[in-house]
């Protein structure tokens, strides 16, 4: 530890630093202060969960990435085999948009629009994956209304209150850039 007596600010030289050792001592014989936050979230963060963990030792989240891969790799039957996951670009969850194409009555090929914001991942090169979109199937005509109405679709409309069994593969991928994204949310382990 160097406490600078003299640090010259026009140079910007620490050459100048000359270690106090009388302050030295007088620091170690004194109890820690409060700590000196230099990232304000990363570090309060970390003090709540320090102080979380000595007060319950008991250190699992009902629904959390590591419950889902848990829940996955501990499943002895073999009927889960994907873990749903929903990613975040700044405070909003990311909505993947795919297009794929379906024969209608007259025989022609028509392109359908897809957007969900639940995926699976099928591959990951250095900093990008490969995703697949996920999709409830008691959804597939609702989601063509809502496409093409004013009300909002989100993740929440898209999740909550859906059968967990209704959830489907589209077969429909899309390569991110992974460094786009600063969350991630990942749903129960299911089987697809």
């Amino acid at each position: 530890m160097c406490f600078m007596d003299n640090y010259h600010e026009s140079s910007g030289s620490k050459s100048d630093c000359k270690i106090d050792h009388k302050k030295m001592d007088q620091k170690k014989d004194e109890k820690p202060k409060e700590k000196h936050y230099k990232n304000c979230v990363e570090d309060v963060l970390e003090a709540i969960l320090y102080a979380q963990r000595e007060v319950e030792k008991k250190d699992h989240c009902k629904t959390s990435c590591q419950q889902s891969i848990d829940d996955l790799l501990g499943n002895k039957k073999g009927r889960k085999n994907t873990i749903p996951f929903i990613l975040y670009c700044g405070c909003e969850p990311f909505k993947g948009t795919g297009v794929t194409t379906y024969t209608c009555h007259s025989k022609k090929s028509k392109f359908k629009c897809i957007n969900s914001f639940i995926f699976k991942i099928k591959d990951l090169d250095k900093k990008c994956a490969v995703l697949e979109l996920l999709f409830f199937k008691s959804e597939i005509k609702d989601h063509e209304k809502e496409c093409h109405s004013k009300k909002e679709f989100s993740a929440c409309s898209q999740i909550d209150h859906k059968c967990v069994d209704d959830l489907v593969g589209t077969d429909i991928c899309i390569k991110v850039d992974l460094s786009c994204f600063c969350a991630i949310t990942c749903l129960p382990a299911v089987h697809l």
